[in-house]
């Protein structure tokens, strides 16, 4: 419940400062049962990188959209905040997604796909993101810096 009233305060900071929510925002309850603590999936347009919706890490369902001009922006702004635990590449060239996946400074980078990982793929943020590595070698190694990056080819 704690959790709940956390994602939707961060909404509802970012509505009062003018952010537009696209879609989801409202607090939910399991369809099948009517019981439960669940977010709907919001999408908010055109977050502004000092906003406090980009800044601070969430852990809810909620995705800042941001637009940028060429790939030295978007790593800009992915790496323009204190925590650093997953990112995502989306795109058709693979030389790029390889590119993006060094310079942004994020424990895990998935390209073209979200995949938690199996038991041997070391999860753990860099920067103010985590606690070191849980699972795989990189665990008993945490002071280690490391990135996964995974990639559908």
């Amino acid at each position: 419940e704690l959790q709940l009233k956390r994602v939707s305060g961060h909404v509802e900071s970012a509505k009062s400062r003018g952010i537009q929510v696209l879609c989801g925002g409202q607090i939910s309850a399991d369809p099948a049962t009517g019981l439960g603590w669940f977010y709907e999936p919001t999408l908010l347009d055109r977050v502004p990188l000092l906003d406090a919706a980009v800044q601070q890490e969430i852990f809810g369902p909620v995705l800042c959209i941001q637009t940028f001009a060429d790939m030295e922006e978007a790593v800009h702004l992915a790496n323009g905040t204190e925590f650093g635990l997953v990112a995502g590449v989306f795109t058709k060239d693979l030389s790029a997604a390889h590119r993006l996946a060094q310079q942004i400074d994020a424990g895990q980078v998935y390209v073209n796909e979200y995949f938690a990982g199996g038991i041997a793929v070391p999860f753990g943020g860099n920067k103010h993101s985590g606690f070191g590595r849980e699972k795989g070698l990189e665990a008993v190694g945490s002071y280690c810096k490391t990135k996964s990056v995974v990639a559908r080819i």
